[in-house]
């Protein structure tokens, strides 16, 4: 533990050039793969017609199924005890740039983190109890934006491509094997 309270972690080695990184520097990685919180006219690329409010609680969705794959591969690829570091830093990036910037909709920061919680349950009881696919969660969270109102059914089929686009969970998984 640091003189200022806060533990301080021994760094992870990263294969690639042997270079440390710490849990810190693994997470700002991480942030920097995600994709950017969507906006309207990003939407109507994919032929998504939207409001600036409905693209960020689409962007909220999103976000949420890419934490649900990152947290599952450091929990796969990362040693237990530099999980949490790595979740934290992570946690507190999103926060501080996204989150506080109001890029990812309406509600404090606590009640998404519940709301997270909840969606990661159904993304993880469809993969570890079903047997689900990477695309059939993606199915998953397109229902969940079109049952609230956000996208209409006609448009689950572009949705469903832009999930693709902007939630690569094996590229998570691939980031963090190379860390340890």
């Amino acid at each position: 533990m640091r003189d200022d309270g806060t533990l301080q972690y021994a760094p992870l080695t990263f294969t690639k050039g042997r270079q440390l990184v710490t849990p810190a520097e693994a997470a700002a990685a991480l942030f920097q793969m995600m994709p950017q919180p969507l906006s309207a006219p990003q939407l109507e690329e994919y032929g998504i017609e939207a409001t600036e409010d409905h693209a960020r609680h689409i962007a909220r969705e999103i976000l949420s199924l890419n934490l649900y794959w990152i947290l599952a591969a450091i929990d796969a690829h990362i040693p237990q005890k530099y999980r949490a570091a790595i979740r934290d830093a992570l946690f507190q990036r999103i926060r501080t740039e996204w989150w506080e910037q109001q890029r990812l909709g309406p509600g404090t920061w606590e009640e998404y983190r519940k709301e997270l919680d909840e969606r990661r349950a159904g993304y993880a009881r469809l993969v570890d109890q079903e047997g689900m696919s990477h695309m059939a969660v993606s199915a998953e969270a397109a229902s969940l934006i079109e049952d609230q109102g956000l996208v209409t059914p006609e448009d689950r089929q572009k949705l469903l491509v832009l999930l693709i686009d902007y939630a690569p969970a094996a590229e998570y998984g691939q980031l963090l094997d190379s860390v340890g």
